[in-house]
Parts: structure tokens; C-alpha cells; sequence
């Protein structure tokens, strides 16, 4: 079962992040602002056995390093996102900057539960952020994270320097209008 995560009870397992243990000097920071953390769980005897997780940015730009995640959540960001925001309003009269769920890190506890978690949090976006457009992950530049992202339906979408980006497609919305 997927459930967003909050700090207060969850951040403790930010320590098992084997991709990015040291993003953020502190660690509230994913779960807070335009930063979540979801978890796929089971609830045996009224406990919650956490199986896997999964951190996503919320963003209006692909993130292409730690760096840009670090100086988003810090607010560097915001001044120029801003002017992109004012110019293409002055010059198409909307501003059309797409709307990302970027997962940056996720790690299982249990076979399977990685791939489970991200495919029922692909599933939940249309309905939690009906403004996603699109799911682009920022993942290390390793095999098993190719492996992983390919064989779970995403496209390689761009190699950076220190990370790669892969997009996964959104569900097609199941709203039926009578």
C-alpha cells in the first residue's frame, strides 16, 4: 500500500538511502516544501512494515544533479524560475512551465517492493498532483539503476554528467464524464 511519509515518523529510515544518504545537511528537508517522501507498506497487527521508499522533488525543471536539488530546496532557484514564469507570460500569455515529479532516490527492504512502490506512485500522480505532466527520475549513472528503470517501462531520456535522467509515462486519466 502506498502512504506519503512524514518526517516526524519516517526519517530515521533516510539513513538506509543507499543513493543519496547525504543530500540534504538535514533530512526534514525531503519531506517538506516541494519534497516527499512515499512508501510502499503493509500493516500486520496494526504495524506498519515499510517494504520500500522512494524521495521526489516536485519541480518545474528537470533535475540534472544533487547540486540543483540541494540549491532548489534551498530557495537558490526561485528568483529565476520567477523571470521564466514572467517571460513567458509576456510573450505567450500562459505560462506553460511543465509541472515534474522527479523521484531522486528509492531503496527496498524487500524484493520486489522497489518496482511495486514506484508503479503505484505512478498510478497515485494524476490523482495527488493532477498538474504532473511529466515523471523523470534522477538516478546514478550505474547498471542497476539502467536495469531497473528499463525493464519498468521507462525511456532513457538524457545522460548528465553525474546523473541520468529516465522518463516513465503517466497512466492516462480513468475519469469518465457522463
Amino acid at each position: 500500500m502506498l502512504i506519503e511519509c512524514g518526517g516526524r515518523e519516517f526519517v530515521d529510515y533516510i539513513v538506509d538511502d543507499p543513493v543519496r544518504p547525504n543530500l540534504f545537511e538535514d533530512n526534514f528537508v525531503r519531506f517538506s516544501g516541494n519534497f516527499r517522501v512515499y512508501a510502499d507498506v503493509d500493516v500486520v497487527k496494526n504495524k506498519v512494515l515499510v517494504n520500500a521508499m522512494v524521495c521526489v522533488a516536485i519541480c518545474p525543471f528537470i533535475p540534472q544533479s544533487e547540486e540543483q536539488l540541494q540549491d532548489y530546496a534551498l530557495g537558490y532557484m526561485d528568483k529565476l524560475l520567477e523571470d521564466v514564469k514572467e517571460i513567458e507570460k509576456a510573450h505567450y500569455g500562459v505560462t506553460n512551465i511543465n509541472t515534474i515529479i522527479c523521484p531522486y532516490s528509492l531503496w527496498s527492504y524487500k524484493k520486489g517492493a522497489g518496482r511495486k512502490l514506484i508503479n503505484e506512485l505512478i498510478e497515485a500522480i494524476p490523482i495527488l498532483y493532477p498538474s504532473v505532466q511529466k515523471v523523470i527520475t534522477m538516478s546514478p549513472p550505474t547498471k542497476v539503476a539502467e536495469n531497473f528503470h528499463l525493464s519498468n517501462g521507462a525511456r532513457l531520456l538524457a545522460a548528465n554528467r553525474t546523473t541520468i535522467n529516465y522518463e516513465y509515462s503517466l497512466p492516462k486519466s480513468k475519469i469518465v464524464i457522463h
